[in-house]
């Protein structure tokens, strides 16, 4: 038996078909799938429950309360699971674990998986995924052969503890787009020291998958630098903009969803993450055909992309909201320059490069400069200054998986004579606060958001009371006349609840 094994940290919306004559073993998926079980959830509640209460313990409590309050409420909402995981990964991965886990991505405590030392520390630590490296390795001593498959560097924690345990006696080979571009690198590693690095290996074909394996999307998933399938059949994936503007080849392709990056917006044209500017009334008419064909358009905003200033943001984000060039903008990402593209200017500004920090070996991007271009150290203000205003029109991508750009996001209610609680909020009670204050304290917590509000208790079963729509004057009839605008105004403004229709 031949085991082409998919270490964590990945897209666990993805899952690939196993090669002719391979078995897959796909841990990321398993490690994610298990750790949203409710007898997972229950004993992660109860270990913090019984820990000492300090600001590090109520936090992961609120966040595993919340993720367990809205995988219980179900619904229509395809996102939801996957905030909850998202929410449920930051509470099981705090200290002492050495990886700090979001839904798509993973830092080290002290490092980066761009750095090999980093890396080789990092693999001493313990991380919320070994108990199923410890199972997936029980599969690996009668294997014929194991083929670890990484996409990126974010697994390489997961991939070194995966070779360690690898018997001498099975044959090892480490595969895949980030082994492929890193081999040189990789092979020095002592876990990959024996491990041969094929060539030949034909890239997987990834099916879109929720994490209720009864849920699959019968296309095929295109990641970035992909081509859509060659033998044809329905896809979805990335783009680049100027593709749309032959909206005929796409649909003739068998698409159905194309996820595109931009970088900013003018009365002019949009500009792509590849410095390619496309006339903005062209791109109108292609989106537009692609939407009368069937064609759903999700766009990513790069941001702090060479020489695009901040008031070309705000512009961007003006014109955005006058005129819906897409069908959804999923979220902001910082722009950056991919290790081994090339060229030396973007959009006809020149560029120049910096030294990649020392010791990087396995760095994705190069650090830039170019006049006009938003200072590193104010992009991360700036980042979440336009998400925060985006997410005021529409819900934002819970994460850059596949499954999130398929379907879309459940709208936001902004207008109704009713109140209703909001769908993506949890009111949770703790044993102490935040601050790890022992006092029993009651939270709203919104994952969409990511914002937390005390709650005064008397205004708990009020707000538990707007399950389903309901009335202002009813729903605080016990509260004096004099305060229920103002309660009724922080409630909704902080996402607790929203107004709907009756």
């Amino acid at each position: 038996m031949k085991l082409l094994v998919l270490p964590p940290h990945r897209d666990v919306t993805c899952v690939p078909d196993a090669p002719e004559g391979w078995c897959v073993v796909d841990v990321a998926r398993t490690f994610c799938q298990r750790v949203l079980a409710p007898e997972t959830l229950s004993r992660a509640v109860q270990a913090r429950e019984r820990s000492a209460a300090t600001p590090q313990t109520m936090r992961e409590l609120l966040l595993l309360r919340a993720a367990r309050v809205l995988l219980k409420r179900g619904g229509a909402d395809a996102h939801r699971p996957l905030r909850a995981l998202g929410a449920v990964l930051t509470a099981l991965s705090g200290p002492p674990s050495g990886v700090r886990l979001r839904l798509d991505d993973i830092e080290l405590e002290g490092g980066t998986t761009q750095r090999v030392v980093d890396v080789l520390r990092n693999v001493q630590q313990a991380a919320p995924f070994d108990e199923d490296l410890a199972r997936a390795s029980d599969f690996l001593s009668s294997a014929e052969r194991v083929r670890l498959w990484l996409e990126r560097d974010l697994q390489l924690p997961a991939a070194v503890k995966l070779a360690g345990a690898c018997p001498a006696s099975v044959p090892l080979e480490v595969a895949g787009p980030f082994a492929s571009a890193h081999r040189a690198v990789l092979c020095t590693l002592p876990a990959f020291q024996r491990a041969s690095f094929p060539e030949d290996v034909a890239p997987l074909r990834w099916r879109v998958e929720s994490l209720d394996v009864d849920a699959r999307e019968p296309l095929t998933w295109c990641p970035e630098g992909a081509r859509p399938p060659a033998d044809g059949g329905p896809w979805a994936g990335h783009v680049a903009l100027r593709a749309l503007l032959e909206p005929e080849l796409l649909v003739a392709s068998g698409c159905l969803t194309v996820v595109v990056g931009f970088c900013a917006v003018d009365e002019d044209g949009v500009l792509g993450v590849d410095g390619v500017r496309v006339p903005l009334e062209a791109l109108a008419g292609s989106v537009e055909r692609l939407r009368s064909a069937g064609v759903r358009v999700v766009a990513e905003w790069w941001v702090g992309a060479p020489s695009v200033d901040e008031p070309a943001h705000e512009r961007t984000l003006e014109l955005l909201g006058q005129r819906p060039l897409f069908d959804w903008v999923s979220g902001v990402r910082r722009f950056h320059w991919t290790r081994g593209r090339t060229g030396e200017d973007f959009a006809g500004v020149p560029v120049s490069f910096l030294p990649s920090p020392e010791g990087w070996e396995l760095a994705r991007t190069v650090p830039f400069e170019a006049p006009g271009t938003v200072p590193r150290d104010r992009l991360p203000e700036l980042m979440g200054s336009l998400a925060g205003r985006l997410l005021q029109r529409a819900p934002l991508s819970p994460g850059r998986v596949a499954w999130a750009s398929l379907h879309p996001p459940r709208p936001l209610s902004f207008a109704g004579d009713r109140l209703r609680l909001d769908g993506d909020c949890a009111l949770v009670q703790l044993p102490a606060t935040l601050d790890g204050v022992a006092k029993l304290s009651w939270y709203a917590a919104n994952l969409r958001t990511g914002g937390v509000l005390a709650v005064d208790a008397r205004l708990v079963p009020m707000i538990a009371g707007a399950e389903h729509p309901v009335k202002a004057a009813e729903l605080f009839a016990t509260l004096p006349e004099s305060q229920r605008d103002k309660v009724e105004a922080t409630l909704v403004d902080r996402g607790i609840l929203e107004r709907v229709q009756a």
